[in-house]
């Protein structure tokens, strides 16, 4: 690939598309923070070569990372719709996840102007994608959740989510609540968007393993988040700033 360059376009989302390292090294997570990574986790997982790339429209020249061209293409519209609904400007690359299928975002700033960093595993991406019921969407709903965790770093919001918690539980169901708050806008704007398809993925991906600091939440409170945040935006209408308090409060009762 090309060598690292950093040109950001305002409004845009900035993407790093990357490529597997050749010799893949194990990760040590110093942590618990559920797809979170610390700015310092950040660097043993940013171990891939990058060219950038401006999503500002959704329009621009792609990049074939997922073998499915119609895909790519379509993925470059959702990312842009994504970030313009939450108002955030992450960078966003794949990494290989190697030691277990995965995707993370981080505070961490790796170019001038963005908002933190996403990550999203390839082999996770593979597996999507294989998937029948609208595999694209699928792969929405996991950026959706990453780009939710954008936002809480954005605003300030981490401590508070984590504030007296044993698990990371509130803050990734809050980060589910705004992924399905974005599905909840996408169904307005395309009434056969197939929404369900947030809750079966985030359903498919909760864990019951309650006492662990890394629980996400069980697969039917994940599922549920994701009906509760699509609610505020497809049947109440309500601003971002809105769905974020009304999400704060769901998640406390939790």
């Amino acid at each position: 690939m090309t060598s690292r360059r950093e040109v950001v376009l305002g409004g845009g989302l900035v993407l790093l598309w990357g490529q597997c390292p050749a010799h893949a090294q194990p990760r040590v997570r110093q942590t618990i923070g559920g797809c979170i990574l610390t700015d310092s986790e950040l660097s043993s997982y940013y171990d891939v070569k990058v060219e950038m790339r401006m999503y500002a429209t959704g329009q621009e020249p792609i990049i074939h990372q997922s073998g499915d061209p119609t895909f790519d293409y379509a993925m470059a519209q959702t990312l842009a719709r994504l970030t313009a609904t939450l108002q955030v400007l992450p960078g966003f690359v794949y990494y290989d996840d190697h030691d277990g299928l995965n995707a993370f975002a981080s505070s961490a700033v790796r170019m001038q102007r963005a908002d933190g960093t996403v990550l999203f595993g390839s082999r996770l991406l593979r597996r999507l994608m294989a998937g029948t019921d609208h595999p694209d969407v699928a792969v929405t709903a996991i950026c959706a959740h990453e780009c939710g965790h954008i936002l809480q770093f954005k605003r300030g919001l981490i401590q508070r989510l984590r504030a007296g918690q044993p698990t990371v539980k509130r803050a990734e169901l809050h980060a589910d609540f705004l992924a399905g708050y974005y599905a909840g806008h996408r169904k307005r704007d395309k009434r056969d968007y197939p929404a369900a398809v947030f809750a079966a993925t985030q359903h498919s991906f909760g864990d019951n393993h309650v006492n662990n600091p890394g629980h996400h939440g069980t697969p039917t409170e994940r599922a549920a988040a994701i009906v509760e945040g699509f609610k505020v935006a497809y049947e109440q209408g309500r601003s971002l700033d809105e769905a974020i308090t009304i999400g704060m409060a769901y998640v406390s009762r939790l």
